[in-house]
């Protein structure tokens, strides 16, 4: 049996072979359409300047049309090419985030943070060395949002149950997804293909315009009669046109049909114009897209949620894939217009802009509304991807079990997923429940905020329906606020403390919003040195209050401290608060961290010694004084 890294690399090579190989037949295609051209020319050369029979003509038509046929398979042979690299990049970024380079990715989410957010900053869901940058493999920005909003919890349903089953469909989903590599690069490879590379793609203008009850400076649908116009009009022209070439009319008479052509296009045009724009403008990678909703269309998918996804591509009675491709027609006669001769002569006389525009109507009053459920499926597809490549790379996280008799934090071996495996420690933690909380104390550098962030982070995932750092995790619906990283602002003149003050603030709001919606489930608090803004004395009366107010509103979670008064709680609440604690080893002037986890309180600092080894000798500074 290979592992994920034994598969990209097998994968990676076969792409660059493929590459290769396609690379060489382009230009041995580029030479041919050379050699013919050339041929084309001098045979073209031969034939006015020496005596050559006119059975040469037929070796010009074929050298040309021996040009135009390579023409087109070159291009073909392109498209593979762009294909089989984009493939390559695909494995390449996946064995990049295995090796812990996935940190120089490009897509941070940043767009999506939000400095109000009750935990995405603290817990780096967003920016850089984030869980979006780690997780992300979408290609859309459709895709991307579908994700972000995961990450941030947004839009999970009501219900503690319902969202045991949301989450469980998103687990059957990604686990169905992880191990089908080919169909995951696929979907990458198209996407990496779609235009404005520079920022992914955005489909939504289009799914607007194509869901949207056609409108224009005269309003409402064009009427039915004009497909009677659009047919006897043309046909009137060429007609005559012909006629005039026989002899049987006069040769100009086809100019009467023509300019009765002319004019109603040029009274039409401000109704049909703005819808041939969109549709050549908005959307001009319709077959690229057409291709990614073809994948989730044919494949033989077994998840439920997947599925459900499948089904909404036939929301129109008419497959998604067949419904694009159509569409992707009607664009390319649009785009037609755009030859110079054909734009002044032959669209006016066949009246193409009108026959354009009823086409594009029908289009959008048969699917256009379903264009919405496709991309939204599609944009599902992507995110659900996206978190099964992070299972597929990493097969020793757990799916976590997700619990509703009961409010719950258990793991076994939890460890933080953004830190290589390599420096990794992992720790058993319990938060028994509502109302229940650890005080973790340690020293400096310890790993007291790692481990909360471990907490909070692997909710994250867990509630996003993805595998979790940790050889088993037990979890229920659990809503994360947390209070962290704390700054001040110079433009707000607000100061470090009173910032952190607001923070506790939105915790304690959250606590007591979600205690009156047991639908919410409960709330897991996650406080890093709270209140350490303050005198020693403030500090702990606050820091006691704030703790005991979370409890009593049935929250459940963690706080750090350097207040060893803090751990007497313990001692008051025996049944709801319990200690932990990091601890630092030295040997002679050398401090070193095992970064595991034990009871109590713990009995050492090392803060003098830290001093001291970066050259602040506080203590013989003192002695001296």
């Amino acid at each position: 049996m290979t592992g994920p890294r034994e598969k990209h690399e097998a994968a990676l090579a076969a792409r660059r072979a493929g590459a290769e190989a396609l690379e060489s037949k382009a230009r041995a295609i580029g030479n041919g359409r050379l050699v013919a051209a050339l041929g084309a020319i001098g045979l073209i050369g031969a034939i006015a300047f020496a005596d050559m029979p006119r059975q040469a003509w037929l070796g010009v038509v074929a050298l040309v049309l021996t040009f135009a046929t390579l023409v087109v398979v070159h291009a073909r042979v392109h498209a593979q090419k762009d294909k089989a690299t984009a493939a390559m990049r695909f494995h390449e970024r996946a064995l990049a985030r295995m090796d812990g380079k996935w940190r120089s990715f490009p897509s941070t989410g940043e767009r999506w943070a939000v400095a109000t957010h009750p935990y995405a900053g603290d817990l780096d869901v967003f920016g850089r060395a984030s869980l979006f940058q780690r997780l992300d493999a979408t290609s859309t920005r459709y895709g991307e949002e579908v994700l972000a909003r995961w990450l941030s919890g947004e839009g999970a349903p009501s219900g503690i149950a319902e969202f045991a089953d949301a989450v469980r469909q998103r687990q059957a989903a990604v686990r169905d997804l992880a191990p089908r590599l080919t169909l995951r690069e696929e979907l990458a490879a198209l996407g990496s293909l779609l235009e404005d590379q520079d920022d992914k793609p955005d489909p939504r203008p289009f799914v607007m315009w194509a869901g949207q009850a056609q409108t224009s400076a005269g309003g409402g649908r064009l009427p039915g009669a004009l497909r009677v116009v659009a047919l006897v009009v043309p046909l009137a022209t060429v007609g005559a046109l012909i006629a005039g070439g026989m002899g049987l009319v006069h040769r100009m008479l086809f100019l009467l049909p023509f300019a009765v052509s002319v004019s109603i296009l040029a009274a039409l045009r401000a109704r049909i114009q703005p819808s041939l724009e969109a549709a050549s403008s908005k959307e001009s990678a319709l077959s690229r897209y057409g291709g990614m909703l073809r994948l989730l269309e044919d494949e033989e998918l077994e998840a439920p949620l997947l599925v459900g996804l499948q089904k909404r591509l036939k929301e129109s009675g008419a497959s998604a894939t067949r419904e694009m491709a159509a569409l992707s027609r009607i664009v390319g006669f649009v785009d037609a217009r755009h030859n110079e001769v054909f734009r002044f002569f032959i669209g006016p006389a066949l009246m193409w802009d009108l026959w354009c525009a009823l086409a594009l109507e029908g289009w959008r009053a048969r699917a256009g509304k379903a264009a919405f459920g496709w991309f939204r499926a599609l944009a599902e597809l992507e995110a659900l991807a996206s978190i099964a490549g992070f299972a597929f790379e990493n097969p020793d996280h757990a799916f976590p079990e997700i619990v509703t008799d009961r409010a719950l934090f258990e793991a076994e071996a939890l460890g933080h997923p953004l830190i290589d495996g390599d420096k990794r420690v992992s720790n058993d933690v319990t938060v028994a429940g509502p109302g229940h909380a650890l005080v973790v104390t340690g020293s400096n550098m310890s790993g007291k905020s790692t481990l909360l962030r471990a907490i909070g982070i692997n909710t994250v995932l867990t509630n996003a329906g993805g595998p979790v750092c940790a050889k088993s995790l037990r979890a229920s619906r659990l809503a994360v606020a947390t209070s962290m990283r704390v700054s001040d602002s110079l433009e707000e003149g607000t100061s470090r403390f009173y910032a952190e003050l607001k923070k506790l603030k939105l915790v304690l709001d959250l606590a007591r919003k979600v205690h009156k919606d047991p639908a919410e489930g409960t709330l897991l608090f996650l406080l890093d040195e709270i209140l350490h803004g303050t005198n020693t004395r403030e500090r702990l009366i606050g820091a006691r209050a704030i703790l005991m107010e979370l409890l009593a509103q049935g929250a459940m979670g963690a706080v750090s401290t350097h207040d060893l008064g803090l751990g007497d709680l313990e001692k008051e609440k025996p049944d709801h608060v319990e200690n932990v604690h990091f601890e630092e080893q030295v040997e002679g002037d050398v401090m070193s961290f095992d970064y595991l986890l034990r009871r109590g309180v713990v009995q050492s600092s090392n803060a003098l010694r830290l001093m001291k080894i970066v050259g602040l000798d506080v203590m013989a500074a003192s002695e001296t004084t």
